[in-house]
């Protein structure tokens, strides 16, 4: 994991400063490689079923944190958050390590979802968050569909610079 921020100077000099951090672990091949970490239960159907219903909003509950914290920051919390995840679908950065992955996942109202699924009250609550996914996917220019969030503001511009190749 790591941040790299430009440095800014007078003669227009490429200049960064990064701080990088790393951890090495022994890649796992196969779950019961875990046992020896961790005791692991054997557990029903149903009670896996009833567990996943019980964290089927967790998605949620962690959209209306983020919205939360950026309006105590004076920042529109709604259309910041609708604009990173139209960013994400947009420019999916799953493929940028462990970092990028959980950034994807929490980015990504429907993952783990089948399409095949129809559940009205998820869509009555994530519809909205949805929606902006589905607008970075066709490529709509997200900072202009979610004008509330001002150039600057965006998720990902906080940690990155995004351009097109």
């Amino acid at each position: 994991m790591g941040i790299g921020v430009p440095v800014k100077t007078v003669d227009d000099i490429s200049l960064g400063f990064a701080i990088n951090l790393q951890y090495q672990y022994a890649e796992i091949t196969n779950i019961s490689d875990l046992s020896q970490y961790y005791f692991i239960k054997e557990v029903s159907r149903e009670q896996r079923d009833l567990d996943l219903e019980c964290r089927r909003d967790e998605r949620l509950v962690f959209y209306r944190a983020v919205t939360n914290l950026l309006e105590t920051y004076g920042m529109n919390g709604q259309d910041c958050i609708k604009r990173a995840i139209c960013e994400a679908a947009q420019y999916p950065v799953e493929e940028e390590g462990l970092v990028g992955e959980i950034i994807q996942i929490l980015l990504t109202p429907d993952y783990g979802r089948s399409p095949f699924e129809k559940d009205p009250d998820w869509e009555k609550s994530m519809g909205f968050f949805h929606d902006a996914a589905v607008a970075g996917r066709q490529m709509f220019n997200c900072p202009s569909v979610y004008s509330g969030c001002p150039e600057g503001q965006g998720f990902f511009e906080l940690i990155s610079m995004l351009k097109d190749e």
